[in-house]
């Protein structure tokens, strides 16, 4: 059972709805949220709504909401957490340690590693000096890849990179290194004896068989296609040079592993699960008119149709939004819910930590719609503990919001996210986006909407974050939540 009461947190089921859950003793159903209005009575009029991020599980999400009750609670604030685990993160882990464990995936990433790297002159340092990547041996490749972070102290020599990447001819460029390419995989036994065989039924799974396997007979393995992967690997290859030269690149390691996810392997590697997620932070607040089955309500419609009718009959409600991560998102959705349905209540401050949601989404539920959100505060890692902070040690040494943005978001890479400093620089190629423009002249708009961390020793009260890892913006240690029940009461 859940130390935390009924009256401080709402379980979203599947579909964004009251319906069971994994974890029966965590479940809500419409008379827990009626149940909560009516404690609150006319004795609370600060209602505060929180929403963890989406890479957590429901036993995770409840743990937090049970760490960051109490501290909201002496803020003078009635808190709600929203529950609406998904398990993302760790789904995302499992696949991307299934695709690290297989020599499949660590043979096509040192070729390309190899390949891509002396076309673009990476080099790295050695005690005789820097080294160009494209003139180590494949042991050599293979002992950086034993780093938890590997190829992270790289330099890139401009002048020692190939001149069709510098003359910028990508017909010449792309036959340089399909030639290239072809003899590095050509020359390897382990290409030679279809390695389909050594991949077991999951990983296999994964694997764009379309493209890069040769299926003979119905039911079987299938016989590794050297042409299509020749041709993947061309594309990745050509698509990681293309990023540096745009400067929309991850660095050097994360953009080839993000250019290899996407070439080689099935959405199902994440993104559906990432699509999944953003699907149930917006179905959350649909309004159900009339439904046979009352746990096939939807949690968050059902609570926003309890707070017009107890905001109606109170006055002075305010609202406070506070939200982590993928938790952003639902916020998004219930500014707009809440706003259409016009309820007597105001937004007094909405607090985003390390947000995941994408500029454009903050752009249209926000600063175009005109919402009022009271103040606004973000806090999140500058771009250079988001760089050190690794989302899969030695497979994707970044952030999660950078494979969020590179990788995650479908049909795109290097995607437009609010919580990361690079979107918001003002410096090329970022500073030619009509979006990005309006979102920072939102943060510019009123004092301290944004804070990086670290901060700062000494820092003023409110303005306060130390956290190094995404996951640890909700730890009291990490100083966020102190900031943000400062806020709270001034």
């Amino acid at each position: 059972m859940p130390e935390l009461s009924k009256f401080n947190y709402i379980n979203v089921g599947p579909g964004g709805t009251f319906k069971p859950s994994s974890i029966a003793a965590y479940n809500t159903t419409p008379q827990d949220v009626d149940a909560i209005f009516n404690q609150l009575g006319d004795n609370q009029k600060h209602i505060l709504l929180y929403f963890h991020g989406g890479l957590v599980n429901e036993h995770n999400g409840m743990n937090t909401a049970e760490i960051v009750t109490p501290l909201l609670t002496a803020a003078d604030v009635h808190p709600v957490s929203f529950i609406w685990e998904t398990g993302f993160f760790e789904t995302i882990e499992q696949n991307l340690g299934s695709i690290w464990g297989t020599t499949f995936f660590k043979k096509i990433l040192e070729k390309v590693i190899k390949v891509a790297g002396s076309k673009l002159g990476i080099e790295l340092p050695s005690i005789a000096g820097s080294r160009g990547v494209g003139t180590l041996s494949y042991d050599d490749i293979q002992r950086e890849l034993q780093n938890e972070a590997p190829f992270q102290n790289y330099v890139v020599q401009t002048g020692s990179r190939s001149v069709n990447v510098i003359s910028g001819s990508d017909r010449l460029l792309s036959d340089e290194i399909e030639v290239d390419i072809e003899q590095e995989l050509l020359a390897d036994p382990y290409f030679q004896n279809n390695p389909l065989n050594q991949l077991d039924d999951h990983s296999l799974a994964m694997i764009k068989k379309d493209q890069l396997v040769n299926v003979p007979d119905a039911g079987s393995r299938g016989i590794l296609s050297i042409a299509g992967l020749i041709k993947a690997a061309v594309t990745i290859i050509f698509k990681v040079i293309k990023r540096f030269i745009a400067k929309r690149d991850h660095n050097f390691y994360p953009t080839i592993v993000e250019e290899i996810l996407r070439e080689v392997y099935l959405a199902d590697f994440g993104t559906w699960l990432w699509s999944d997620m953003k699907n149930k932070a917006e179905e959350m607040w649909k309004t159900d008119s009339s439904v046979a089955d009352p746990l096939a309500q939807h949690a968050g419609g059902y609570l926003l149709k309890q707070l017009k009718i107890f905001a109606d009959t109170h006055q002075g409600i305010t609202i406070d939004l506070v939200g982590h991560s993928a938790g952003a998102i639902v916020i998004c959705h219930f500014i707009e819910a809440f706003n259409q349905l016009g309820i007597n209540a105001r937004i007094r401050n909405t607090v985003f930590m390390a947000p995941a949601c994408r500029s454009d989404l903050f752009y249209e539920k926000v600063i175009k719609s005109g919402a009022d959100i009271g103040r606004f505060r973000m806090f999140t890692m500058d771009d250079h503990y988001e760089c050190l902070d690794f989302c899969v040690k030695y497979v994707y040494t970044h952030s999660l919001l950078y494979l969020i943005s590179g990788i995650l978001e479908p049909n795109e890479y290097d995607a437009y996210i609010l919580g990361m400093q690079r979107y918001l620089s003002g410096t090329a190629p970022y500073d030619q986006d009509d979006i990005l423009k309006a979102v920072r002249d939102y943060m510019a708009d009123s004092t301290n909407r944004t804070i990086f961390a670290k901060t700062i020793d000494g820092a003023a009260r409110g303005l306060q974050c130390i956290a190094e890892h995404h996951g640890g913006f909700a730890d009291p240690a990490a100083l966020a939540i102190g900031s943000i029940t400062y806020l709270l009461e001034h």
